[in-house]
C-alpha cells in the first residue's frame, strides 16, 4: 500500500460511515467508534510506511554503500496506541562482520521490543493505577498477545535511579525555610515459597509550605516527591543524599535558614540530619498523638483529663511530670502495660523534637500519614495483592515520578530504558545516514499526494451532498 492508497481507503471508510449516520441519526456511538477505528488504522497504516520509507532511504544512502553490506529485508510488527504497526526493516554486515539493522538503532528500537515508546508509556501510566491485567487489556492489538506478565516485565524493566527531570534552575530559588515529610507504607510480599511478610516503601517529600485551598483544606507549595524501598543503610543514605542534591541545586543556600524534618521517630528519617544540610527533626503530631491516645483510654472515664495533663506538660516542657503520670496509668490501670512502656520510649527519644513541633512557630502541621496513602497505598497495600521486591521499589518510584512531572513524561522514563538497552557505541555510527539530498527527493514525492487530496476536494459530488440532505429531512419528518 502507498500513501495514495492509504488516503483512498481512509476517504472512502469516512464518507461511508457519514452517509450511513446522516441516515440513521440515532447511532451516534456507532459512527463514533467507526471513525476512532478508521481513523486509528490509517495513523497505523501510515507510521508505518514511513518507517518503511525510512528504511528504502537508507539502503540508498551512499554512506551506508560505503560500510555496510544488505543482508536481507524482514517484516517487524510493533503495537502502538493506534494499533499495530507493521514496517519492512533491512538487516546489515558492518565491517566486523557483525549483523545490525541500521533503522533499529537510529529509532533506539531494542531487538526483541514489541511496543512503541508511546504504547509503553500508556502501559506504565495504566499499571501506575490499575492491575496489570488492567494494563494489558487497555492496549488494542489484531491478535497479538499482552499478558500481566508482559506489564510487569516493563514496570520491573525501568530504570532504578529514574532520571530528574527538572533541570537546576539558573537563578536557585530564595527560601529560608524548607520543610520535609517522610513515612513508609508496608507493602505485602508475593508468596514465593518464603515467609510472606512485606517490604517497607520509603516516602519522602520536600516542600516550601503550605497555602490554603479553601476553608480546612491546605496544599504544598512547590512539593517534590522522592521514594524507593531504599533498604539497608547504604540505600538509605544514598536516598537522604539525593534529597540533599536537590536542596543544593534548587535553592540557595545563603538564604535558607532552616530544613525541617518532620519524623515518627523511625531511625531511617531521624538520619536524614546526618545528610540534609542545616535540618533540624520536627516530631510528628499526628503519631505523638496516637500514642498519647492509647494510654489515655486506659483511665476511661478520665480520659479526656489524662489527655489535657499531657499536652499540659508537653506545652510547659515537663518530661519528667509526664512520666510520672505515664507510672500513675500504669500501676492503677489493668493491661495499660505494653501502651506506657511505648509512650514513654517516644517521649524520652523524642522530647526534644516534641518541644520544636509545639514551641517553633516556623514548624507546621505534618501530613505524611495522607501523603502515604494517596500516593503508595491506594496503589500497593489497600487491597489483597503481593508483590515482588523489584515490583515494589519501581513500583513506589514511578508514583513519585508521575507526582513530579506528570504523566505525559513517563514516555521519558521508556526512552531511557531503551537509551541503555541499545548499545550506542554502535549507533553512534548511524549519524547522517539518510543524506540532506534523500529527504529533499521524498519531500518532493509528497507533493503528489498533496495534488491527489486537493483533487478529491473538488471532485466530492454535490449530488452526494443532495443525498445527504434529503436524508436529514426525511428524519425530520418523522419527528
Amino acid at each position: 500500500m502507498d500513501i495514495i492508497t492509504l488516503i483512498k481507503v481512509l476517504v472512502s471508510g469516512l464518507l461511508n460511515a457519514q452517509e450511513e449516520f446522516l441516515e440513521h441519526l440515532d447511532q451516534f456511538s456507532t459512527f463514533e467508534e467507526t471513525v476512532n477505528r478508521l481513523t486509528d488504522q490509517a495513523a497505523a497504516d501510515f507510521i508505518g510506511l514511513t518507517l518503511t520509507a525510512a528504511d528504502t532511504l537508507i539502503r540508498e544512502s551512499g554512506k551506508r554503500k560505503a560500510s555496510y553490506t544488505i543482508q536481507r529485508s524482514r517484516s517487524r510488527t510493533l503495537i502502538s496506541g493506534v494499533g499495530d504497526i507493521t514496517f519492512t526493516h533491512t538487516l546489515y554486515k558492518d565491517p566486523d562482520g557483525k549483523t545490525r539493522c541500521l533503522l533499529d538503532e537510529l529509532l533506539r528500537l531494542p531487538d526483541r521490543e514489541r511496543f512503541t515508546p508511546t504504547a509503553e508509556a500508556k502501559i506504565l501510566n495504566e499499571a501506575e493505577v490499575h492491575s496489570y491485567q488492567h494494563a494489558a487489556d487497555s492496549i488494542r492489538t489484531n491478535g497479538q498477545t499482552i499478558t500481566k506478565t508482559t506489564v510487569m516485565n516493563k514496570v520491573h524493566a525501568m530504570e532504578k535511579e529514574l532520571p530528574q527531570l527538572a533541570e537546576p534552575p539558573v537563578e536557585k530559588k530564595s527560601c529560608e525555610y524548607l520543610y520535609i515529610e517522610a513515612d513508609e507504607d508496608h507493602i505485602h510480599r508475593q508468596k514465593d515459597g518464603k515467609e510472606q511478610g512485606c517490604f517497607i516503601g520509603k516516602l519522602v517529600y520536600l516542600f516550601e509550605g503550605k497555602e490554603e485551598v479553601c476553608k480546612g483544606r491546605r496544599k504544598l507549595i512547590s512539593p517534590f516527591y522522592f521514594g524507593g524501598l531504599y533498604a539497608g543503610t547504604d540505600q538509605n543514605a544514598a536516598l537522604w543524599e539525593t534529597v540533599d542534591a536537590y536542596i543544593q541545586n534548587h535553592y540557595d543556600q545563603d538564604a535558607l535558614k532552616c530544613v525541617y524534618i518532620n519524623s515518627d521517630g523511625a531511625g531511617w528519617i531521624r538520619a536524614a540530619t546526618t545528610y540534609v544540610g542545616k535540618s533540624k527533626l520536627v516530631a510528628d503530631r499526628f503519631h505523638l498523638m496516637k500514642y498519647i491516645n492509647r494510654v489515655a483510654r486506659y483511665t476511661l472515664d478520665e480520659e479526656a483529663i489524662t489527655k489535657g495533663r499531657f499536652y499540659k506538660y508537653i506545652y510547659k516542657n515537663k518530661l519528667l511530670a509526664a512520666k510520672k503520670l505515664l507510672t500513675r496509668i500504669e500501676n492503677h490501670c489493668e493491661g495499660s502495660e505494653g501502651a506506657v512502656e511505648e509512650c514513654r520510649k517516644y517521649l524520652t527519644g523524642n522530647w526534644e523534637y516534641i518541644q520544636r513541633a509545639f514551641h517553633d512557630k516556623h514548624v507546621v502541621g505534618c501530613s505524611a500519614e495522607g501523603h502515604v496513602s494517596s500516593v503508595y497505598s491506594e496503589r500497593m497495600s489497600s487491597r489483597p495483592m503481593g508483590w515482588s521486591e523489584t515490583g515494589s521499589d519501581r513500583m513506589c518510584r514511578l508514583r513519585c515520578f508521575i507526582r513530579n512531572y506528570g504523566r505525559e513524561r513517563v514516555i521519558d522514563l521508556v526512552n531511557a530504558r531503551r537509551e541503555r538497552e541499545v548499545c550506542m557505541a554502535e549507533a553512534t555510527g548511524t549519524d547522517g545516514m539518510i543524506e540532506r539530498s534523500q529527504r529533499k527527493r521524498y519531500t518532493a514525492q509528497q507533493r503528489e499526494v498533496q495534488k491527489y487530496a486537493e483533487a478529491l476536494h473538488v471532485t466530492l459530488s454535490e449530488s452526494s451532498t443532495v443525498r445527504k440532505i434529503l436524508a436529514i429531512r426525511e428524519q425530520i419528518g418523522n419527528i
